[in-house]
């Protein structure tokens, strides 16, 4: 059977005992097979990790909610929503494991490695009454309202405008999931700028990942981990597992 099938029948719990013999020889005796076991292995738990993560923090706000309540409509209503919210769990988790393929993975790698930049470049202070446009862009950003951020950053006069901002603005469509936006300002700063062109290299990287363009996303990694020493850890562990 194709190694593939192999995997799926087995994350799916799905092997049967011929299945399940070929399966443990591939494992025992085919190096690359075993690697790519312990790879898919580590995106389930992940993936699980992460819906986990979410859950609990979705019943912690519900419990909020419903605590100003009477305690018997309280535990009726808690108890039946922590079961659908079981059943939703389950079925997320069994639905990511049942299309358990590259695409799926590169999007959890994806979420597992992307973390929004901080602003170390403007300091926003809450005495400071300076009101200038790109104090506004940068208190946008550090609320998270990234449209408004971009917003400020375009009016910022190109004379005036520091070497920074087309990454931060960069960053702003990172976050609002417009990759192709980001894409384009990241290629920018690596060709003109002398400012966080290492990170842009990394930014990058995870954009084409996001999108399934794993060549380009690799030579990104190649690049960072060669010429730069932001995330260079990072880059050689990812690019094991692009391989």
């Amino acid at each position: 059977m194709d190694k593939e099938q192999l995997l799926y029948h087995y994350f799916s719990k799905t092997l049967t005992a011929e299945q399940e013999e070929e399966f443990n020889a591939l494992l025992s005796s085919d190096t690359e097979f075993k690697e790519q076991f312990n790879f898919e292995q580590s995106l389930q738990q992940a993936i699980q990790n992460k819906k986990s993560t979410e859950l609990k923090e979705t019943l912690k706000s519900f419990e909020k909610e419903v605590a100003l309540k009477s305690k018997r409509i309280v535990k009726r209503n808690y108890q039946k929503w922590i079961m659908a919210a079981s059943i939703v769990l389950l079925v997320g988790i069994g639905w990511l494991t049942y299309k358990n393929s590259f695409a799926i993975n590169y999007e959890v790698l994806y979420d597992v490695n992307f973390q929004q930049y901080p602003n170390t470049v403007f300091a926003i202070t809450r005495g400071d009454t300076t009101n200038s446009l790109e104090r506004n862009a940068f208190t946008a950003y550090e609320l998270g309202d990234f449209e408004k951020a971009i917003l400020e950053f375009d009016k910022i006069d190109s004379k005036d405008r520091k070497e920074y901002v087309t990454f931060y603005k960069a960053q702003s469509y990172l976050n609002l999931g417009k990759n192709k936006e980001a894409k384009e300002l990241f290629k920018k700063i690596i060709n003109k700028n002398t400012l966080f062109v290492g990170e842009s290299h990394w930014y990058l990287a995870l954009t084409y990942l996001h999108s399934n363009e794993i060549k380009a996303a690799k030579k990104e990694l190649q690049i960072l981990r060669k010429d730069y020493t932001y995330k260079k850890e990072s880059a050689l562990e990812l690019l094991k597992q692009l391989d």
